[in-house]
């Protein structure tokens, strides 16, 4: 075992998971990147996606995030999601669903007048995929 760290996911409805684990893999905006124990501090925006934690038994454990930030300092590291799900909470037909009209949007957008929506419907459409990896244990 590689060593323990506490993590904690909070979104705005609710606290997600906290407890020792030995790592998480998070989605960040500039790249995936992982954590482990004695991590330096750090700061990081996270973009919509899976977040892999191995729990403090070594076994893995996935949830869909929405985006938000992470912070590590001192063996605490605290993810602060726009939305959080893990694997028993997803809805797959309806991520299915969502992931279809997102595509519909991006098919129909052309023009300036329309980047809005295009970031809009990308930004559902990183999610709804995100729930489907989750969901498939991806």
């Amino acid at each position: 075992m590689a060593g323990l760290f506490n993590l904690q996911i909070v979104t705005p409805e609710r606290e997600i998971f906290n407890g020792p684990v030995e790592m998480v893999a998070l989605p960040g905006s500039d790249g995936s990147f992982g954590v482990m124990r004695n991590h330096a501090p750090l700061i990081a925006s996270l973009d919509a996606g899976q977040v892999t934690i191995t729990d403090d038994q070594g076994q893995d454990m996935f949830m869909a995030i929405g985006g938000g930030f992470f912070q590590v300092s001192d063996n605490q590291a605290m993810v602060l999601a726009d939305s959080a799900e893990d694997r028993a909470e997803i809805d797959v037909a309806r991520a299915q669903e969502a992931e279809q009209r997102a595509r519909a949007r991006l098919a129909g957008q052309m023009g300036a007048e329309y980047e809005l929506q295009r970031e809009r419907a990308e930004s559902a459409l990183k999610r709804a995929q995100a729930r489907l990896r989750v969901a498939a244990g991806r």
